[in-house]
């Protein structure tokens, strides 16, 4: 354990902490930046600085990492004006002002580049006797552009991935070296890894510190396959009981599989309780508001539909989600080995017991495969540098890594194919069709433009520009006419086509996430180009060309949430 802070690991963490920093720092200051004018400031990401808005009470979310933004912000020489708390335009203002999203953004990006430090010195911590999985695994997140992607805006997202894995080491120290110092001090770890984006998941930590003879107890009896199949009929358990689309008359048929799943001959007596009430727990804790949120979701908002609706569709959304994320993440070579990751950790044995510090991320797994009602891509983050061990300890560990051609071979490939997976995301920022539109708007100074959401027009065009709704499209279009063009995000109709949030099956319309059916009609006819009052005059689309993000785009669109193509209707009566 103390060979993991030598001097020369020191200095290769550095290393691999500029490398990860800079193409991450580059990028908060360049997406969005001087796209009107020299030193403009155009918002790209609506979701930023969000933790910054509910600090000073115009919004409602964790304010730990904003009440820190602000801070340096004010330390920079731009304080917050005063008398604006609680008043939501003048936090908006504050927050999304370029002063304080450029310290978002520096902080976001520094705490991504210090993840993939973490991530290192816990393979060390856990993998003493393999250095190489620590700086395969640390490389890979320093690479991956999804991870990139996330780290250069002044989200939480980034912020929160560092704090759980902070924990996470800090438990491990405890764990491994039996330091007393660290188990206490976890406690506080364990709360800014939850406090940040309320990652409740942290708490499951703590297996690691469950005695061997308790885990020897419970576990005798079961094989690996029972084991797994009591866990996932759980899994599957809640998954059907947060679902809005299960009828209650199904529950009898559903409480025999879920029993006859159980393999009751090996469960230890103690546990049977706890199985047989499990059906009623799991109905219990649906029913309460805040799980229910986080579950289930909402049936509607002002948008439409809630994310309550997909109902059964939620099931291959969810199970179609997690491998996407991993494989735009860390890229195809990467995720071939995950496998053999788990594989290698299966073979410890009792010696892998420290390896349940990281239990959260596999509740969190089967969390997003099966119940998770919202699923932007953005909040399958902490399973991006998890996967990235995983995948290093999985290449390490085949037979090929003793051969003597593996190294000159393969392992360039293994970081070169998530390189050019970051550059292909990053194009998309520099290419950025909004940017494009710039063009455009100053080709037609006069005319009268409707806009979508995402599509973010030039503010000295703000007067020409007006935001649509689809109902403008209604009643013959009369609303419609009054402009001369229309401007479609992708980003905003994607609503209407399979996506994150919908999954590949969008055949029923009120299954559909945050929409109506009859906007989904409207988005459809259009794109399809059937509407009689739109002309297609001009489409500034993303081009890719690593196979991960053109396979994605033709099933589900553009990968980035708030970067995509812009389709340039000419309005005609």
């Amino acid at each position: 354990m103390g060979s993991v802070f030598t001097a020369r690991n020191a200095l290769i963490l550095a290393a691999l902490f500029l490398i990860a920093l800079m193409p991450r720092l580059y990028s908060a200051h360049t997406v969005g930046w001087d796209w009107d004018y020299p030193g403009s400031f155009t918002l790209v990401n609506y979701d930023e600085a969000g933790s910054c808005r509910a600090a000073l009470g115009g919004f409602e979310y964790s304010t730990f990492i904003g009440r820190q933004t602000i801070a340096i912000t004010e330390l920079m020489g731009h304080p917050v004006p005063p008398g604006i708390e609680g008043n939501y335009n003048a936090a908006k203002a504050y927050c999304h002002s370029p002063e304080h999203v450029s310290v978002a953004r520096t902080y976001s990006s520094v705490t991504g580049a210090l993840t993939v430090v973490l991530i290192a010195v816990i393979a060390m911590i856990l993998i003493p006797a393999r250095p190489e999985v620590a700086w395969t695994a640390s490389a890979l997140l320093a690479l991956s552009g999804f991870h990139i992607s996330e780290s250069q805006t002044g989200t939480v997202d980034a912020p929160s991935i560092f704090f759980i894995y902070l924990f996470f080491m800090v438990l491990l120290i405890a764990v491994k070296r039996r330091s007393k110092v660290a188990l206490a001090v976890s406690p506080a770890f364990m709360l800014a890894a939850i406090w940040t984006k309320y990652w409740v998941f942290a708490i499951f930590a703590y297996l690691a510190t469950v005695s061997l003879r308790i885990w020897v107890y419970l576990g005798q009896g079961f094989s690996r396959s029972s084991f797994v199949v009591l866990v996932f009929s759980t899994v599957i358990l809640f998954a059907l009981v947060t679902n809005p689309a299960f009828p209650v008359n199904s529950w009898y048929p559903v409480l025999g599989l879920y029993y006859l799943a159980v393999p009751w001959r090996r469960v230890r007596r103690p546990l049977i309780p706890v199985i047989l009430l499990m059906p009623a727990i799991a109905y219990l804790l649906s029913q309460v508001g805040v799980i229910s949120s986080y579950t289930t979701g909402g049936e509607g908002n002002h948008l439409g539909s809630g994310y309550a609706a997909i109902g059964w569709n939620k099931w291959l959304r969810n199970l179609v989600n997690v491998p996407a994320v991993l494989i735009v993440g860390l890229g195809l070579p990467a995720c071939a080995f995950l496998p053999a990751g788990i594989r290698a950790i299966t073979r410890e044995g009792r010696d892998g017991l420290a390896w349940l510090c990281l239990a959260p991320i596999a509740v969190f797994a089967l969390y997003m495969m099966f119940i998770a009602p919202v699923t932007y891509y953005r909040h399958y983050l902490a399973l991006i540098p998890a996967a990235a061990l995983l995948s290093a300890y999985g290449l390490w560990s085949v037979s090929w890594a003793r051969r003597p051609w593996f190294l000159p071979v393969f392992l360039p490939m293994f970081f070169i194919w998530p390189a050019l997976l970051a550059l292909d995301i990053g194009l998309d920022h520099i290419r950025d069709p909004r940017i494009q539109l710039r063009e455009w708007y100053e080709e037609h100074p006069r005319d009268r433009v409707f806009f979508s959401y995402f599509v973010n027009p030039p503010e000295k065009a703000m007067s020409q520009s007006k935001l649509f709704h689809p109902e403008y499209a209604f009643d013959q279009a009369r609303e419609l006419k009054f402009a001369t063009y229309l401007l479609l995000s992708e980003n905003w109709y994607d609503t209407a086509f399979a996506n994150e949030l919908n999954g590949p099956v969008i055949s029923i319309p009120e299954r559909l996430i945050k929409t109506k059916p009859e906007y989904i009609e409207f988005y459809r006819q259009t794109l399809a180009g059937n509407h009689p009052n739109l002309k297609l005059e001009r489409a500034i689309d993303i081009q890719n060309f690593m196979p991960e993000l053109v396979i994605h785009k033709w099933l589900y669109g553009t990968f980035q949430m708030f970067v995509g193509d812009i389709k340039i209707y000419r309005i005609v009566e």
